[in-house]
């Protein structure tokens, strides 16, 4: 095996490349079968058409940046919230926490809201004489 950052051999079971210090299918320099350059987009080696290992976690966390608009619906929609961290909890842990603090957020606001819109309606009753 070839690590994917610097391309030098590497043993199987190394969970670390003694070479550049780095997980040796965490690159997308060179290939792992062969040691070959590749691109970054590249999925097949050319030279021994072995498929490319690509690291998952690291292209998961690129696209794990909370939205400000699913924070904002998940705020005035709890439930949505609460659906979307169950689905993205494991595929986007930043997404997902964030999602569901603002469900929190959202759940708490709409509770003070209805214990003042009680407080407000006795408060009516009694100034009208009900």
């Amino acid at each position: 095996m070839y690590c994917r950052e610097c391309g030098n051999s590497v043993n199987e079971n190394a969970e670390i490349c003694t070479n550049c210090g780095v997980r040796p299918l965490n690159g997308h320099n060179y290939c792992q079968s062969c040691g070959s350059e590749t691109k970054d987009q590249q999925e097949l080696c050319v030279n021994c058409g072995a498929k490319l290992v690509i690291n998952k976690q690291a292209v998961a966390s690129a696209n794990d940046e909370p939205s400000g608009l699913v924070n904002f619906a998940a705020c005035c929609f709890p439930i949505v919230g609460l659906i979307l961290y169950f689905v993205w909890r494991d595929e986007k842990p930043r997404s997902a926490k964030s999602v569901c603090k603002w469900a929190v957020i959202g759940f708490g606001i709409g509770i003070v809201l209805y214990i003042l819109a009680i407080i407000f309606g006795i408060l009516a009753e009694i100034a009208l004489g009900y």
